[in-house]
C-alpha cells in the first residue's frame, strides 16, 4: 500500500513539474501561430514571390530565413510607426477615423484602451495598485486592480474604476466603479495577487489586509474592554 501511495505522489509531483512547462509552451506557440497567420506568413510569402518567383518549394533554411526577414520587417514597421506617434500624420489619421460613422465608435474604444495602457507605463504605481473591493456582495471581498478614477458630480467623492479578474484566467473579469472609501489597500504586490488568482488561492500570501482600519480599531477596543471587565 505504501509503494502505491509513493508512486501516486511521484506521478502527481511530475504533473506539477511538467504542467507549467506545457502551459507556457502552449501559450507561446499560440502567440507565434497567431502572429504567423496574421503577419509573418503573408509577409514571408510576399518576399518569396518577389525574390524567388520561380521556386515552388524552398528548403527549411531558406524558409526560416524568409520568416526571419519578415519578423525583422515587422519590427522595422513598428519602429517607424513609433516615430510618427503624436505626430501630425498620426493626428490626421485619428481625426479621420474618429469622424467616420460606425468606425469612430470602435476605433475610439480600442484607442482609449491602448492609450490607458501606454499612460500606465509612465505611472506604474497607479497601475500596480491592488485593492480589495466588496464583490460579489458586501459580505465578501475580491482583489482588484485600480485602472482609473473619476469624481462623482453629486457628492464630489472619488470614484475608482477597478478591474476584478476571475480565476483561473485573469484576462477575463469585471469592471466595477466603487467609492474610494469602500476599498481596502491590499498588502500584496501585483505578482503575488496574480499568482493567488491563477492558483485559486493555493499560493496566497500568509498575511492580508482584509479589515478596514475602523473595524480594526473597533475590534481592538472591544478586546480591551473585555479584558478590563475581567
Amino acid at each position: 500500500m505504501g509503494d502505491i501511495r509513493t508512486i501516486r505522489n511521484q506521478i502527481i509531483a511530475g504533473l506539477f513539474v511538467l504542467m507549467p512547462l506545457f502551459i507556457t509552451f502552449a501559450i507561446i506557440k499560440w502567440l507565434y501561430d497567431t502572429l504567423y497567420s496574421i503577419a509573418l506568413g503573408p509577409i514571408s510569402s510576399y518576399l518569396k514571390s518577389r525574390w524567388l518567383p520561380n521556386e515552388d518549394e524552398l528548403s527549411f533554411l531558406l524558409d526560416s530565413l524568409f520568416s526571419l526577414a519578415a519578423f525583422v520587417l515587422i519590427l522595422a514597421i513598428l519602429f517607424v510607426a513609433g516615430m510618427f506617434f503624436r505626430s501630425r500624420i498620426h493626428s490626421s489619421i485619428d481625426w479621420v477615423l474618429l469622424n467616420v460613422p460606425g468606425v469612430s465608435t470602435i476605433y475610439s474604444a480600442v484607442n482609449n484602451v491602448f492609450q490607458a495602457i501606454s499612460s500606465s507605463q509612465n505611472n506604474s504605481e497607479k497601475f500596480k495598485r491592488v485593492v480589495l473591493v466588496p464583490f460579489p456582495h458586501p459580505g465578501m471581498k475580491a482583489p482588484a486592480f485600480v485602472t482609473g478614477e473619476s469624481v462623482d458630480v453629486s457628492t464630489g467623492r472619488t470614484i475608482l474604476c477597478v478591474y476584478v479578474p476571475t480565476t483561473p484566467v485573469p484576462t477575463s473579469g469585471y469592471m466595477l466603479m466603487v467609492e474610494q472609501e469602500d476599498v481596502i489597500e491590499l498588502n500584496w504586490d501585483l505578482e503575488e495577487t496574480l499568482q493567488a488568482i491563477v492558483s485559486g488561492g493555493i499560493t496566497v500570501p500568509e498575511t492580508v489586509t482584509y479589515q478596514p482600519e475602523m473595524k480594526k480599531q473597533a475590534a481592538s477596543n472591544e478586546i480591551e474592554s473585555d479584558m478590563s471587565d475581567e
